[in-house]
Parts: structure tokens; sequence; C-alpha cells
């Protein structure tokens, strides 16, 4: 019993040792392990690029070398995007001011409201009350900080990316007693959490071209912009496509004035991600992570509150990854069983 007690003791010290390790080095750890979730997406492209025409005689490191050069290019385009819709957005702010005024105006009329206040008021008190030189500051702060952990992200997988053959041949070296072991479960992560990923990336890039094709056909502006955005948030477990969704749909109530307008961009966008959620994603994606729904959620704040928004991106991956180092032990398999959607592991 004692030992029980104190086998209890000592675990929950490490668990929480562990957590304020992870809190405290976000900075280093982030990137590396984008990174490295990054390499699995990689390695699967750079699987199919090996079977484009004439590419399939070429070194293999031409193909990696490929497929990372356009994955940068991509990254890149899409920070450039964002810079260019933020100023277009803001260039926009007086006419979808405008357009709000009218619809506060409208609603105040219907129901009754005679000292409905002004758009104009509101902003004047906000700026009365708010520290913009702070708020401008943290909003610089911010978007440097993830402008230097997406290149290092990049930087990490590069390398990382370039090592990827010879790690067999290092873990055997390196673990010789052990190496099965490790390599079976390095071999299930790798089965898992690259079919999880490429999958899920696929769908994403379904979600955001249809997503665009409704926002375009409805003249949203900056329609490339905010599907990209969805597509992205859809990783994020549950509340992720909500959010996406909800950006453009305030943007139509801005743009247009129309309540009734945004109203079916909400129900057509919220169509799509529901078709997504519950028919696309079980279909392809199926077992390939089996975590419990329970698990997901929990997994999701957790990490959000150590990681923010990308702790929530990264949050179904890294939950997937403990419970396949839970089951490759006997004494922690039973943990791994209560993770897991049906107790497959």
């Amino acid at each position: 019993m004692d030992t029980r007690i104190s086998t209890l003791f000592y675990a929950t010290g490490f668990a929480i040792m562990v957590v304020w390790l992870l809190y405290i080095g976000q900075a280093i750890l982030l990137p590396i392990v984008l990174g490295i979730l990054t390499v699995y997406i990689l390695a699967t492209a750079s699987t199919a690029v090996a079977r484009w025409p004439l590419m399939g005689p070429l070194p293999l490191f031409v193909h990696r070398l490929l497929v990372l050069l356009i994955f940068v290019v991509i990254v890149l385009l899409i920070a450039l995007m964002v810079t260019n819709n933020i100023e277009y957005i803001l260039s926009q702010l007086p006419l979808y001011q405008a357009n709000l005024q009218l619809i506060a105006d409208g609603l105040a009329v219907q129901f009754g409201l005679d000292t409905m206040p002004s758009l104009d008021k509101v902003i004047s008190k906000w700026r009365n009350e708010l520290n913009f030189q702070k708020l401008a500051l943290s909003t610089v702060g911010s978007i440097s900080s993830v402008g230097s952990v997406l290149f290092m992200s990049m930087l990490y997988a590069g390398f990382l990316f370039s090592e990827v053959g010879n790690f067999r041949e290092k873990t055997i070296k390196a673990l010789p007693q052990d190496a099965d072991q490790a390599l079976g479960v390095l071999a299930e992560v790798n089965k898992r959490i690259g079919v999880y990923l490429t999958v899920k990336t696929f769908i994403n890039i379904i979600l955001a071209a249809v997503s665009f094709v409704i926002m375009w056909l409805m003249d949203i502006d900056s329609a490339l912009f905010w599907a990209v955005m969805i597509g992205l948030l859809n990783y994020i477990p549950y509340v992720g496509s909500a959010v996406g969704v909800a950006f453009p749909v305030v943007l139509a109530l801005a743009q247009f004035g129309s309540l009734s307008w945004a109203l079916l961009a909400l129900a057509l966008l919220m169509a799509v991600q529901t078709f997504v959620g519950n028919v696309l994603e079980p279909m392809m994606i199926g077992k390939s992570v089996n975590l419990s729904s329970f698990v997901v959620l929990v997994a999701l704040v957790f990490w959000t509150a150590l990681w923010g928004l990308p702790g929530a991106i990264l949050s179904v991956p890294l939950a997937s990854v403990l419970m396949i180092i839970l089951a490759a032990s006997k004494g922690t398999r039973p943990l791994a069983i209560m993770l897991s959607a049906d107790g497959d592991v």
C-alpha cells in the first residue's frame, strides 16, 4: 500500500514538473513540435511527388527538396496574403461602420429603442478607456512572435526532413537492446499521426475551397483570405470550425449592411462545416487517432491553456502520441485503453 502511495506521489510530482517545463519552455518546444508534425505532412507529400511523371527516376532528396520549397512558398504566400488583407480591411472600416450603424438604427426602430447610442459614441468611449498604444504594441509583439515561431518551425522541419532516412539506423545503434520496441512505437506514431495530419490537411483544403466558392459567389470581401483561415482553424477540434465561420459572417454583415445576407452566409458556410465534420471526416479519417471525445476536449483545453492557439491545433496529434506511448507498456496500457474511443489500442 505504501509503495502504491509513493508511486502515485512521485508520478504526480513528475507530471506537474513536465507541465511546468512545457509551459515555461513554450518558446523553445513549440517550434520543434510544429516542425516535427510538419515533417509528417512533407513526407507524405514527398511520396506523392515521387509518383508524378518524370519524377520517379530522380533521387529521393530531389523529391524532398521540391516538397520543402513548395511548403516554404505556401507559408510565405499565406503571410503575404494576411498582411495585404489586414490593410484592405482597415481601409474599408468607415464603410463597415456606416453599414453597421444602419443595422443598429433599424433594430432600434423595430424594437422602439429611441436612445440607441451611435457607433461613433461607442468607439469614442472605447478610445477613451483603452490604451491603444499598449494594444498596438501587444498586437505587433504577437505578430512578431507568430512570425518567429513559423520561421523556426520551417527551419526545424527542413533539417529534420533531410535526416528522416537515417533515423532508423541511428535508433538501432542508440538502443541496440530495445530498438525493436522503440521502432515499433515510432512506426505506430508515424502511421496514426501521418494519416491523421495528411487526411485532415486534405479535408481542410476541400473545406477552404468550397467556402471560398460560397463567399466569392456572395461577393464577400477577402474571400480567399477567409477561406484559408477557415481551413487552418478547422485543425482545432469542436470550436475551430465555428470560429472560422464567424469572421466572414460578421464581415458580410458589416460589408452589406444586411442581416438576411449575413444569415444566408452563415447557413451556407455552416452547412459545409456540418457535412465535413459529420460525414467527410468520419469517412476519411476513421479510427486513425481513435481518441475518446472527452479526451479530445480535455486535450484541447489543456494544450490551449499551455500554448494558446498553436496548442489547440496540436491537441489531437499530441494526445494521440501520448496514447500510443502509454499503450507500448503493460503497466500503462490500461491508461491508453481509457483514453481511446473504443478500447482498441
